[in-house]
């Protein structure tokens, strides 16, 4: 089973722990949706990597995965942005547009062999583009939040993080993907330490709501 966990597995498993007890007896649905969610991704590493050593490739694993990414992060974003502006017609459309885009390239490639790279660079701008706006209305809404403890500053801050940071790296995949520092991939290091922000954010995120939540009873 150790062998199966990579560093970033490890470091989702130690997000999925923080989630497990900060957010174990939280009634909100988004909330508990985050620690299915989280099983889900340490899961899908796992089998991505057994599957890997198997039949040497496991694009179809992660191609699967994009789906539930991409509707777990939409709807957390319609979670977040809904106190400030109706959204949700525009955040369905964006979400049907995308995955459609995404059946779309699925049909024509084939799965096990194609990385679905398109529908992973589509995605990764809109959400940056979800959170840049999530962060300005937050910057213009005139009720005092103290950031440091406001769960959702966390989660989305993350977000930016490791979809700015996937897009450029996806952007410049070809020049990245041949650079070695040592025996390491630049892009693997790159993913790693992505992950590594976006983990720890979310893992803040979660301490904060435990503490919204305490308060608010």
């Amino acid at each position: 089973m150790l062998n199966l966990l990579s560093v970033s597995s490890k470091i989702e498993l130690i997000c999925l722990i923080f989630a497990l007890i900060f957010l174990i007896k939280d009634k909100t649905s988004f909330w508990r949706i985050t620690i299915l969610y989280l099983f889900l991704v340490i899961s899908t590493e796992i089998f991505a990597k057994y599957i890997g050593r198997i039949y040497h490739s496991n694009l179809i694993v992660y191609n699967i995965y994009t789906f539930f990414e991409l509707t777990y992060v939409t709807y957390a974003f319609y979670y977040f942005l809904k106190d400030f502006l109706p959204i949700k017609k525009f955040l369905i459309a964006a979400y049907l547009l995308i995955l459609s885009i995404y059946i779309g390239f699925s049909i024509m490639n084939d799965m096990v062999l194609v990385y679905n790279s398109i529908t992973i660079s589509i995605m990764s701008v809109v959400f940056v583009i979800y959170g840049l706006m999530y962060f300005y209305l937050l910057l213009k809404d005139e009720k005092y939040i103290d950031l440091k403890f406001h769960p959702a500053f966390w989660w989305v801050g993350g977000a930016i993080i490791f979809y700015f940071g996937g897009t450029l790296a996806n952007f410049f995949f070809d020049i990245i993907q041949q650079k070695f520092l040592g025996k390491f991939n630049t892009r693997q290091i790159i993913y790693t330490t992505l992950n590594v922000f976006l983990y720890s954010f979310w893992s803040y995120s979660f301490i904060c709501r435990a503490r919204q939540r305490k308060i608010c009873q």
